[in-house]
């Protein structure tokens, strides 16, 4: 039977009094999965995201992370219980260079640890050492979400949340970031991740949960829902209808 990571219930929340921009959403991750949110603009994918790393502190419902209630944590705290994120914009300190970034994913860490973690990612991103020393401003998209992947990765985390990994990138680097997470959770990491290319998120992911309106719409391993024929017209569009 597989072990439960992540569940979120009835999930209420929002930015502004008033406004809920979740509606009630529920989730669950196993270990070991790649879960996908998708669905249309406004339909609340990143809120989830924030709700669940505590960056948007819900008005009702619950986030269990191993059963354990973290509903409301501070970010930090949801960091120390084995959880990161990588936000969608603004993910790097861009006037540090590769390795300073890196390096502040692990405050706290003992310094011979840091050393060892940054020799596996260098290991896992070989373009990241060949960079280590340039400013992470001056890197291309791709490039820069590596090193916001790489830098969650340093806390050594069990779930990653990414948050429209592949948003604003070229389809040379979307192939890269998409090729990483699928590495990344071979790792043994469990992902979640919310994405606008529903097709190609959909085509890697093992479950995905389609959020409409603040609300869930539809479940199912990815490889239904690319081809059920309703969520391809209502929520997919012409990228779905292309594979």
């Amino acid at each position: 039977m597989a072990e439960e990571v992540l569940r979120v219930e009835g999930l209420v929340a929002g930015y502004t009094p008033e406004v809920d921009i979740l509606r009630g959403v529920d989730i669950v991750v196993n270990r070991g999965e790649i879960v996908t949110i998708v669905g249309p603009n406004g339909a609340g994918k990143s809120t989830l995201m924030k709700s669940v790393f505590g960056l948007v502190p819900p008005r009702e419902g619950s986030v269990k992370l191993y059963g354990e209630d973290i509903t409301g944590l501070a970010p930090h705290s949801v960091t120390r219980k084995g959880v990161t994120y990588v936000p969608q914009l603004d993910n790097v300190f861009p006037s540090l260079t590769v390795e300073e970034n890196l390096t502040l994913g692990a405050l706290g860490v003992e310094d011979n640890i840091v050393r060892e973690r940054l020799k596996q990612m260098y290991a896992f991103f070989p373009r990241l050492e060949e960079r280590r020393m340039q400013a992470a401003g001056t890197m291309s998209g791709g490039e820069r979400q590596m090193v916001a992947m790489a830098r969650a990765l340093m806390m050594e985390p069990s779930v990653l949340l990414l948050d429209e990994p592949s948003a604003g990138l070229s389809p040379m680097m979307q192939d890269e970031v998409f090729y990483q997470t699928k590495r990344i959770n071979a790792a043994g990491v469990t992902v979640i991740m919310v994405e606008q290319n529903a097709r190609r998120c959909l085509q890697i992911c093992h479950r995905g949960y389609v959020l409409d309106q603040g609300r869930n719409a539809y479940t199912a391993t990815g490889d239904q829902l690319m081809h059920d024929p309703k969520v391809i017209e209502l929520y997919l569009g012409t990228l779905a209808r292309a594979q």
